[in-house]
């Protein structure tokens, strides 16, 4: 029968924040409290009774049990009463970064040893977010002067340009050629706006908006300018309240974003499946939508680094698109990512949080 400085202790272990494991002198894990169960996603009588290597990625896992008898043999520290980072690996055989700190014991004539579990997941998305901000912010002063030069020369070709083409009013032949340029200027121009879009602070001006209706918008803009094809918009609701508080000129930019890469990949008939639905984002009230369309969908390789930016499949775009819908989905305090493979057509998976305070 337990006494009460075991159920003491007892208390203490399982409601410690941090994963708090005990192996034997062979390995063997004799105990997993609560937050190692958080921490690895696995059940304490998965585990125990196994060796502690399946918490471990390779080379880690191979070296483990080598370390373990070397220390017992020679009496050789690296890691044994200190800490430091290492790599840990959960049920589902994902990775990540954690603080593992180790100390030894004897339990009666048994040496025991206890591991201390801290993830750095969260710490580490934090730092990465820190450094890639300010490498943002210094672009973004950079880019400003930048643009602003550029469009002062991009405004002055256009002009000239346009002068030279009623010159040539008579020789359509050049003027193919006046167009070609301008074409291509205005593509300069707009590779500008997005390199300064992609750098530039992030700032919102917040408004209670119909998500649904700047849909609707994004897609009446871009009709015209698709004439060649019939887009085709369907919309499953069911009653679901679609609004949210968000900025709406950066709502629009995202459904823009998106719905562009559809109508570009998709042969004609384009359509479009727009389903939302009421959520839950971090326990709170959130509008969910999932934006598909008939195209080809992508490749496990275009899966993986479809927001990365300057990545596309497109023969002229900057690859910013996504990136930038991205930023502005998270600056909200959404998420955003790929629906479940699909067989044909891709799927985009937004969800955003009914209320936001500050951006």
């Amino acid at each position: 029968m337990a006494t009460n400085e075991e159920n003491r202790l007892r208390s203490i272990v399982e409601t410690a924040v941090d994963g708090i494991i005990t192996i034997n002198a062979r390995g063997i894990i004799d105990s997993f409290n609560a937050a190692a169960e958080q921490i690895f996603g696995f059940a304490a009588d998965e585990v125990i009774g196994k060796n502690v290597s399946v918490l471990m990625p390779a080379p880690y896992k191979a070296a483990h049990d080598d370390y373990l008898a070397n220390y017992i043999a020679t009496g050789e520290k690296k890691i044994i009463g200190v800490g430091r980072e290492v790599v840990g690996r959960r049920k589902d055989h994902s990775k990540f970064p954690m603080r593992l700190a180790v100390g030894e014991f004897w339990l009666g004539d048994q040496r025991m040893f206890t591991g201390v579990v801290h993830d750095l997941t969260e710490q580490k998305q934090a730092e990465e977010r820190a450094v890639r901000s300010e490498r943002l912010a210094a672009m973004g002063q950079m880019l400003s002067a930048l643009t602003h030069e550029s469009r002062n020369a991009l405004q002055l070709t256009q002009a000239n340009l346009e002068l030279l083409g009623m010159e040539l009013e008579n020789h359509p032949e050049a003027l193919h050629y006046v167009s070609r340029i301008q074409c291509t200027q205005n593509r300069i121009k707009r590779l500008f706006e997005e390199l300064r879009d992609f750098a530039a602070p992030m700032s919102l001006d917040l408004d209670k908006c119909n998500l649904g209706r700047i849909v609707a918008q994004v897609l009446n803009e871009l009709s015209p300018l698709h004439s060649h094809k019939k887009i085709c918009l369907s919309e499953q609701a069911d009653l679901v309240d679609l609004h949210c508080t968000a900025d709406p000129f950066r709502m629009h930019q995202v459904f823009r974003n998106l719905l562009e890469n559809s109508i570009a990949a998709c042969p004609d008939v384009v359509s479009i499946q727009a389903n939302w639905s009421h959520t839950e984002l971090d326990n709170r009230p959130a509008l969910r939508l999932s934006l598909s369309d008939n195209g080809p969908g992508l490749t496990p390789e275009q899966r993986k680094k479809v927001f990365e930016p300057f990545f596309t499949t497109k023969t002229k775009g900057t690859g910013l698109g996504l990136a930038i819908t991205k930023r502005i989905i998270e600056s909200h305090r959404g998420q955003i990512r790929l629906g479940n493979n699909r067989s044909t057509g891709a799927e985009f998976v937004i969800t955003l949080p009914r209320q936001i305070t500050c951006a």
